[in-house]
């Protein structure tokens, strides 16, 4: 007897089997490398907003004209204006409810009016500021007044547990 030409019953369901298992690898490894790209957006992103915050806190504090204050999760600068010819800004940093907030107070500079906060960063568990004193020690809390300290260090903690901090030179 002859066999008639083509593929057994057996050999078909073995040929889908090993398809099957096929498939599945391949659809978990691309399941594996979107999750990975989810996450590596994610980080970016949020590397982004630090470094945005940081960049920003830069130039605020290398136009410092004087110190309104360095306290516990908060400081307050007065810089240069914002175009030349223009009165100095007075801005401020601070730690509230997880997140860190730009404070910039109207152009007006209205005696001592709370300026409302602009939440920047969030997810922040911690955020320091001391200054630099004259005979080299640090100091977690700056008097207000034209006197600079001689540097700022702003050290934040994430609320996942990394730790940034920036030295800043004041003079």
């Amino acid at each position: 007897m002859r066999r008639a030409p083509g593929f057994t019953l057996i050999e078909l369901l073995a040929a889908l089997a090993v398809l099957a298992v096929l498939a599945t690898l391949s659809w978990r490894g691309l399941s594996s490398v979107l999750d990975a790209e989810a996450h590596v957006r994610e980080e970016a992103r949020r590397w982004n907003e630090v470094g945005l915050l940081l960049a920003q806190l830069r130039e605020d504090v290398l136009s410092t004209i004087a110190v309104g204050g360095v306290g516990e999760g908060q400081l307050v600068l007065e810089r240069f204006g914002d175009v030349p010819g223009t009165p100095p800004r007075r801005v401020g940093y601070r730690l509230r409810d997880g997140a860190v907030e730009y404070l910039l107070w109207p152009s007006d500079r209205t005696a001592d009016a709370q300026a409302p906060g602009q939440a920047v960063l969030g997810g922040v568990a911690e955020l320091r500021f001391t200054a630099l004193r004259e005979d080299g020690t640090w100091t977690a809390v700056w008097p207000p007044g034209p006197a600079l300290p001689r540097a700022l260090a702003v050290e934040l903690v994430l609320a996942r547990g990394e730790h940034v901090t920036r030295l800043y030179p004041l003079r």
